[in-house]
């Protein structure tokens, strides 16, 4: 509005036009040749009166006019600082739903599962070399199928590893002109604390054999191999010898060395069956665990006579004793 009202004329009381103050007024309109109607003092009083309720209401009209449009305003306003806010909560609630999308990509799947059908069993963490080469089929040390190694295992997925980096590893049974490959840092290791076969107590073959034969999925072995690697542990188990003294050395060495060479005949195309146990081999296993246990003693002598002839005499008995030292 042009004019804003800041009172309410309603509240103004009506000046008292009969007082002293209005003489001049009252004498004026009484004078006054256009008031013709007003001859005498009460005649004026209504006049003044009269005119001053008439501007009253005027004023009352005015300011109420005025409240309504104030009041118009302010729920406009109102409702443009509603629409405002309600545009706000929409903003924040779709970016709260796109940062749930967001996190929800990020977490890992979670599909349906059958209630009340729990784990049959923990599943096995192979040796992540023991992983790589069983998957190309390539010979691996039964040391990678012991406890010891499956927690080596546990220990290495928990690496953090950089994906993004690279570096060259020399390969020399590398047939081609430059035997150097990039490689992900990422590839496996061999694992520096593992033993080779030959090192191996029977109890140590007998436990990781479960382990080797399961491992034989990821090389996707055909049935009758995985049969024969079976009936391979099966018959050295059952196998007379284990009751003879050293015994169960003599089948360690037979199962180092005959499973590291049916690797190395397949490798050439020409493989044997590994579950028919070779008695010249498992011979020569039991001359070579005489021939250690001769060396022992005599290295056990050598320490209490020491002399050049004696070591020289030593060595000579090794080299004749070993049955396998042109076996490699």
């Amino acid at each position: 509005m042009a004019n804003h009202i800041d009172f309410d004329p309603a509240k103004i009381p009506c000046p008292d036009f009969s007082s002293n103050l209005y003489d001049v007024i009252r004498n004026a309109l009484i004078a006054d040749a256009n008031t013709p109607d007003i001859t005498n003092n009460e005649q004026a009083i209504l006049k003044l009166r009269s005119q001053w309720e008439a501007e009253n209401a005027n004023l009352r009209a005015q300011y109420q006019a005025q409240l309504q449009e104030e009041h118009v305003a302010g729920e406009r306003r109102r409702a443009d600082e509603e629409e405002l806010t309600r545009q706000r909560e929409a903003e924040e609630r779709d970016k709260e739903a796109e940062l749930a999308k967001e996190m929800e990509k990020k977490r890992t799947p979670l599909p349906n599962f059958k209630q009340g059908v729990g784990h049959r069993s923990v599943p096995h963490h192979y040796h992540p070399y023991a992983e790589k080469l069983m998957t190309t089929r390539k010979y691996v040390p039964l040391w990678y199928f012991l406890p010891d190694a499956e927690r080596e295992a546990r220990e290495r997925m928990r690496e953090v590893v950089d994906n993004n980096r690279f570096e060259f590893e020399s390969d020399p049974a590398s047939a081609s002109s430059t035997p150097l490959t990039l490689i992900s840092t990422t590839s496996v290791r061999a694992s520096p604390n593992a033993l080779p076969d030959l090192c191996l107590t029977w109890n140590q073959v007998m436990r990781a054999k479960s382990g080797f034969l399961g491992a034989l999925s990821l090389g996707a072995f055909p049935d009758k191999h995985v049969d024969m690697f079976a009936q391979f542990f099966v018959h050295m188990e059952m196998h007379p010898e284990l009751r003879k003294t050293n015994g169960e050395r003599t089948m360690a060495l037979y199962q180092a060395e005959t499973r590291l060479s049916w690797y190395k005949d397949n490798e050439k195309g020409d493989p044997f069956d590994l579950a028919v146990i070779m008695e010249e081999t498992l011979d020569e296993c039991r001359n070579e665990i005489r021939s250690q246990d001769h060396a022992k003693a005599l290295k056990g002598m050598s320490s209490l006579l020491p002399s050049p002839t004696n070591s020289l005499l030593i060595t000579t008995l090794l080299h004749q004793l070993s049955p396998f030292r042109n076996y490699h």
